[in-house]
């Protein structure tokens, strides 16, 4: 169903008893303030990887908090539900701020590659051990490493990026973090004005500002996806105003990123006017050029962390251990959610295909997930937004020694999956039906048979 037509609805606060709106705003309240008590106590925690326990504990805490507060919140309107909405939001962005990253150490890699640079050497010609960069080692950075044996993934303008902060700040993970979370900030403001265009209720925006999932993967954890949703929203919110070529330049800077708002293109709804194509390739060109061309891409490294990195494996690597099976699972699925077309909402799209490109992938790294959410805002699926909560229990995996998931936190993640699946067949199915249709009967001449 398009979001636009079936929530343009009158606001709630309307018609509503006083004392049941207090109610409404004093359940936000409340839950707001135990999901910021539970995320205080997880940063108190300190190293998630040696409290796994307690940290699936807390975060289960505050993710009830935050689906409570979000099923009251989102059909609200007015000031006063999104003032209380953005101040625990803030004040949560800020608990996890300080912490040092545990469950992942890529902060520490996007540190590490600013400081070979910055050094003189080139961090896609050196991995961490090698002889040339043991002036570079330390006893802060270095031993967070991950993978110090492989050659760096991320793109040459991430690169850049890091550099950037880099000088203005060396060796600080902290500030890295913080540059990141300003432009998680940015998507925020940026997704309230997204709805505010489709005419949705501005209380969906609980459903980004407290997920749980994106505290502690950005704001904890520091991660780079920050950028991207930020790309990705604001690509999202000049679609909605009529603007896809604005939108392809936003989605073409994201690409530089990380790759995957390039599958988004194929969603815009002017996505085959010739000036969107152009400008999305352009923005690419440009930024591959200005970063040192496309042999500065590091395709090899890439190749290697799809294929040999395991950690949380996908639909179809754990179905059947074949990492290269897996990316063509997660190809196919973008091309079949390209071609049923379906709702012109980008959201309404978007929500299947990203959705399906995470958990077909060959791993399903938790902060992968948070590329859903600010669609989930837009389009709400109670399935996808509990599977943004069980993935953490990927995390189940620093429980035991070796390391590794057991089947009760694998079974905690496939169940919202199974339940969105069967939602999205269902809601799918005529999609598939009308392209049936439109196949066998033959075009009227002159006619496209196009079934968009």
């Amino acid at each position: 169903m398009d979001a636009r037509a079936a929530e343009r609805s009158q606001p709630r606060e309307h018609g509503i008893p006083p004392v049941l709106l207090r109610c409404e705003l004093a359940a936000i309240g409340g839950s707001g303030l135990v999901l910021a008590a539970a995320c205080w106590e997880l940063q108190r925690l300190g190293n998630f990887v040696e409290t796994p326990r307690a940290f699936l504990v807390l975060f289960t805490i505050a993710f009830a908090a935050y689906a409570a507060g979000a099923t009251v919140s989102a059909r609200l309107r007015g000031s006063v539900p999104v003032t209380i909405i953005v101040a625990v939001g803030i004040g949560c962005r800020l608990i996890f701020l300080p912490t040092a990253p545990s469950l992942s150490t890529d902060a520490y890699r996007y540190v590490w590659d600013a400081r070979v640079a910055s050094a003189g050497f080139d961090p896609y010609a050196y991995p961490p051990t090698a002889p040339e960069l043991a002036g570079l080692r330390d006893a802060w950075i270095y031993p967070h490493l991950n993978h110090k044996t492989w050659l760096t993934v991320y793109p040459p303008v991430a690169e850049a990026l890091f550099r950037a902060v880099y000088r203005i700040a060396p060796d600080n993970v902290l500030a890295i973090k913080g540059a990141f979370g300003l432009a998680e900030v940015l998507a925020l403001v940026t997704l309230a004005l997204w709805l505010r265009a489709l005419g949705l209720p501005p209380g969906r925006l609980t459903i980004y500002a407290w997920n749980p999932l994106l505290l502690v993967e950005i704001w904890g954890s520091g991660h780079l996806d920050a950028l991207v949703i930020l790309a990705v929203v604001a690509a999202a919110l000049a679609s909605a105003r009529g603007r896809d070529e604005l939108a392809a330049v936003f989605l073409g800077l994201g690409t530089l990123v990380k790759l995957y708002p390039a599958v988004l293109l194929l969603l815009l709804p002017g996505r085959r006017r010739p000036v969107v194509l152009v400008l999305f390739a352009t923005v690419i060109v440009v930024g591959t050029l200005a970063s040192g061309g496309l042999g500065a891409w590091p395709v090899g490294p890439i190749g290697r962390y799809v294929v040999d990195e395991y950690f949380n494996p996908g639909l179809v690597r754990s179905l059947v251990n074949n990492p290269k099976l897996a990316l063509a699972a997660s190809f196919g699925w973008i091309l079949a959610v390209a071609a049923l077309g379906g709702a012109r909402d980008l959201a309404t799209r978007a929500v299947p295909m990203v959705a399906g490109v995470i958990v077909l992938a060959p791993n399903v790294f938790p902060w992968y997930a948070v590329w859903l959410i600010p669609f989930l805002a837009v389009a709400p699926s109670i399935p996808l937004i509990a599977f943004t909560g069980a993935v953490a229990f990927s995390y189940a995996f620093f429980l035991s020694d070796p390391w590794s998931i057991p089947w009760w936190a694998r079974a905690v993640e496939v169940v919202p999956v199974a339940a969105a699946a069967v939602a999205m067949l269902r809601h799918g199915s005529s999609g598939i039906h009308r392209i049936l249709r439109v196949l066998r009967r033959p075009p009227r001449p002159g006619v496209s048979a196009d079934v968009r």
